[in-house]
């Protein structure tokens, strides 16, 4: 009987050296993975090089512009905006990304 419960003791001792194992080989992958992300190499954004969006007014609607392109054209008309919107369209304003574009479509549009 003694020889039974040795048997178990050693079968349980040999799963939970097994546990042990596995877990410390998730922690070392887990440890590789997570120095690789500390040393990498930041990334820069693709729009944070790109040229500034232009928004202006061209035949009385609101256009806006990229790099000389025209990136959307809208049926917003420029002549319903107040006059210092309206002047400041003349102008040109400038955009630095996709959300203040996105905002000033939404402020301009409703």
């Amino acid at each position: 009987m003694m020889q039974g419960f040795y048997m178990l003791a050693m079968q349980r001792a040999k799963r939970q050296r097994r546990i042990a194992l596995a877990a410390c080989a998730a922690a070392l992958v887990s440890a590789f993975f997570a120095a690789r992300v500390w040393f990498a190499e930041p990334t820069v954004a693709a729009t944070a090089s790109a040229e500034p969006y232009v928004a202006q007014s061209a035949d009385g609607r609101l256009v806006v512009t990229r790099g000389g392109e025209i990136v959307v054209r809208t049926d917003i008309d420029v002549r319903s905006l107040p006059s210092a919107d309206r002047e400041a369209l003349e102008d040109g304003i400038l955009l630095p990304d996709a959300q203040a574009l996105a905002r000033l479509l939404e402020d301009y549009g409703s």
